[in-house]
């Protein structure tokens, strides 16, 4: 079977990951495309010739040949595609953020429970082979008990679109990166996140830095950075009893294990210069091609063989709203300078062990 698709925005991410990624799937077609925006429809019907392309996005979740929608439009219009594409029954794939207030992420969440169709939010990331070796050696105890995380994920100061610039359409760094090392966090270590104290600053456009630290509900804390404004860096540190896991997703295509004695650091710097030679070939490609992720097509085949078999799909809508609840408590704690809480949704993992707020009635 086929999985007819719908692509619903065309901006540059979605024609340079999105787009080839399904392009290349045997089980996938592309059959439509909507963009209020002219230019990015163009290129995106120049990509997929033989597609239906559409300004409104209402139009392509009405369209019967269209069995699933990847939706990669501005963050605020996430919830309003997600929740139309769900009343019609097709399946959905919605990039992260899942919405831009928890409100609306749970009215997604309810509207998905009641549609019984896939649908998955895009945390691709979790896809890369570096995060799944990390996660599986953690896991399995190669550090011991997790302690602590400490990450960075930031980008070079560049122009970006105008939604990006301002919270209320989607921007702000807190929606567009750190939602990502927050999901992270949530699957690497199996674990929830307690309560937040955030600092954010403005220093070339609209919360475009932040510093986060999270306690963490199964023990430890995740304290991070994350700009729009410094250098190219996305980094994660689990620390352990025993080790530390260090994903450097820009700088390594391997996990880089650390024992707690600093012996054997010459054997260490060799084996680590051994394994990033073998891997030179994928890396050149990656540095010419920032999008050229494979996390990006992974998580959109899971998605599609998702949909083509009626299953469930990972990460989960439940999965976007918990780590946009840890972002609007991050933004509360901003206002009000002190640590907040983080409610957890109905479905989420430690959900049995605090106390439930379910906000779909909001």
């Amino acid at each position: 079977m086929t999985v007819r698709i719908g692509v619903l925005g065309c901006g540059s991410i979605a024609r340079s990951a999105h787009l080839p990624s399904l392009l290349r799937m045997a089980d996938a077609r592309v059959v439509a495309l909507a963009d209020r925006d002219s230019s990015s429809l163009s290129a995106a019907r120049a990509m997929v010739r033989d597609a239906k392309a559409v300004r409104d996005f209402a139009d392509v979740v009405a369209m019967p040949d269209v069995d699933a929608v990847v939706i990669a439009l501005p963050p605020a219009l996430h919830a309003e595609a997600a929740i139309a594409a769900l009343r019609h029954g097709k399946h959905v794939y919605v990039e992260k953020p899942l919405a831009t207030s928890l409100a609306d992420a749970a009215r997604v969440v309810a509207e998905a429970r009641r549609a019984m169709v896939t649908s998955m939010v895009g945390f691709n990331y979790r896809f890369h082979p570096v995060v799944q070796d990390a996660r599986r050696r953690i896991t399995a105890g190669a550090i011991g008990t997790p302690v602590g995380v400490r990450s960075v994920f930031a980008t070079a100061a560049r122009t970006i679109a105008p939604w990006k610039q301002r919270r209320e359409s989607g921007g702000g760094v807190l929606l567009d990166l750190a939602v990502h090392h927050v999901d992270l966090v949530h699957f690497l270590l199996d674990t929830d996140v307690a309560d937040v104290w955030a600092d954010v600053q403005s220093v070339r456009t609209e919360h475009d830095t932040a510093f986060v630290h999270m306690r963490l509900t199964r023990g430890g804390a995740a304290t991070s950075m994350f700009s729009l404004s410094a250098v190219e860096e996305d980094r994660i540190e689990v620390y352990g009893t025993s080790g530390k896991v260090t994903i450097d997703r820009y700088g390594s295509l391997r996990v880089e294990v650390t024992r707690p004695a600093a012996r054997g650091a010459v054997g260490l710097a060799i084996r680590r210069l051994a394994g990033e030679l073998v891997q030179f070939p994928a890396a050149v490609r990656k540095r010419r091609s920032p999008m050229h992720d494979p996390s990006f097509p992974a998580a959109l085949q899971a998605f599609v063989r998702a949909a083509r078999d009626r299953a469930a799909a990972g990460p989960s809508l439940v999965d976007g709203a918990r780590a946009l609840a840890v972002i609007e408590a991050a933004e509360s704690s901003v206002r009000s300078g002190r640590v907040v809480p983080v409610p957890v949704l109905d479905g989420a993992p430690d959900a049995a062990h605090r106390p439930r707020i379910d906000r779909a009635g909001d």
